[in-house]
């Protein structure tokens, strides 16, 4: 089966193929893993897939990539309008996923880039950590959250087409057992209680802290 997820940076879509992943292999689906594998603005932007034999190649693949208009295998398509048409003929299954608060989105997309920028404090991005919103400027936080809001309206499109749209909040906050159960059906995948609670329920899969602790280890 060839799964992807859709989706823009926070919104939970790591966890989440971490997630799929585990519900796969413990029925024996070993499907290869690609995490934003045309992410052109990531610093291993070297490393990134640029045309799509690696992918086509395989029979069972589960990808995680990003909306943003330049990320795409810019070698395999002419522009980004012809990638999405194969996008959409390839994949066997499409989850469009998407964070409602875009406010706290923004906010941690910006955090991770400047401590990435600075080095000031380890830039990983899945490590729990409290946010300094010092260091981020308002008006860019502003600027980022109107953009967000706007992607989701490609988001939408993605879903008008009939994949199902799930949110950050409903699995990660809500911990939504239907929605969990829903999205699983979709894959044709049993509810695995052992994964949940490894991905979505552990309390170490948030990655913001409310207050500074020099209790983690």
């Amino acid at each position: 089966m060839r799964i992807a997820i859709v989706c823009n940076g926070r919104s939970g879509s790591t966890s989440l193929t971490y997630f799929i992943n585990c519900c796969l292999l413990f029925e024996n689906k070993k499907h290869s893993l690609f995490f934003e594998p045309f992410n052109y603005r990531n610093l291993d932007k070297e490393k990134k897939i640029k045309r799509i034999d690696e992918i086509v190649n395989k029979q069972n693949v589960l990808v995680k990539t990003f909306i943003d208009r330049d990320n795409f295998p810019h070698e395999s398509f002419k522009n980004v309008e012809e990638y999405w048409s194969w996008f959409y003929t390839f994949f066997d299954k499409v989850i469009v996923l998407e964070r409602k608060n875009k406010r706290l989105q923004s906010e941690s997309l910006l955090y991770h880039l400047k401590i990435s920028e600075n080095q000031t404090v380890t830039p990983h991005w899945h490590k729990q950590k409290y946010y300094d919103l010092s260091i981020v400027d308002e008006n860019e936080i502003i600027g980022l959250t109107k953009h967000l809001e706007s992607e989701s309206n490609f988001l939408k499109s993605i879903s008008d087409k009939g994949y199902p749209h799930y949110t950050y909040e409903k699995i990660f906050v809500d911990k939504c057992s239907e929605t969990i159960t829903d999205l699983l059906n979709y894959l044709g995948l049993s509810f695995n209680q052992n994964c949940v609670d490894k991905w979505i329920n552990s309390p170490y899969k948030k990655v913001r802290l409310d207050e500074k602790t020099n209790k983690l280890l």
